[in-house]
């Protein structure tokens, strides 16, 4: 399998067969959380839009190869120093799950309201147990991103836009101790508000031209 399996939505039948053989794991959280349709992203400008006409006009400026977009939830507080994402558990195609790496998220699809793959409508089921105690507190925070593919099915993902972070605490209506074949929307964490992140190429030019600065600065005064 390759990474564009993760557009694979979760299958009942194959959810109850792996909550089976869960038994002795029982003690592990898991996070149900998805990205509603509902949902809408704050521009850098102030100006607010649906997440498909975000991800719409996004895709007209860097239309390029093989690309998608995903969802993904990083944590932060606790012990975390570097780039930690929640893992996503994935059927295999046999009636049996995997645990997906959450560096790249779930795609979202094409099909019906755009979200297919990405949560809805029976939400996304990632292990969180591993973040549960810390100082400070543990925080998940979701991100949409771009994820442009190689020929070898290899992603390389752009943060476009991030929600709010929320503490491991505040989201202990939407932790389970076990899998549920059909949890109830309430059930569900589903933020409904992102704000853009600024392109990185932004970032590194201006990072770029103040280094230039200063060295003719350095030069000037050598001078």
């Amino acid at each position: 399998m390759n990474g564009r399996m993760k557009k694979i939505s979760i299958l009942f039948a194959a959810l109850a067969a792996f909550a089976a053989s869960m038994s002795g794991a029982a003690e592990n959280d898991v996070l149900y959380w998805m990205v509603g349709d509902g949902a809408a992203v704050t521009r850098q400008d102030g100006t607010q839009s649906s997440i498909q006409d975000f991800f719409n006009a996004y895709d007209a400026a860097h239309s390029s190869g093989d690309t998608s977009f995903a969802a993904r939830v990083r944590v932060t507080g606790g012990n975390v120093s570097g780039d930690v994402f929640l893992d996503i558990y994935m059927p295999d195609g046999s009636g049996s799950f995997e645990m997906w790496s959450g560096d790249l998220g779930v795609d979202f699809g094409d099909s019906g309201s755009g979200y297919w793959g990405a949560g809805v409508p029976v939400g996304n089921q990632s292990p969180s147990g591993d973040y549960s105690a810390g100082t400070p507190e543990y925080a998940f925070t979701v991100e949409l991103g771009h994820i442009v593919w190689d020929s070898g099915d290899n992603g390389s993902w752009t943060t476009l836009a991030t929600s709010a972070p929320s503490s491991y605490s505040s989201l202990g209506q939407y932790i389970g101790k076990t899998f549920d074949m059909n949890p109830v929307t309430a059930a569900i964490w589903t933020p409904m508000q992102f704000n853009e992140v600024p392109e990185p190429s932004g970032g590194v030019m201006t990072a770029l031209g103040l280094a230039l600065l200063a060295l003719r600065r350095r030069r000037s005064l050598a001078v």
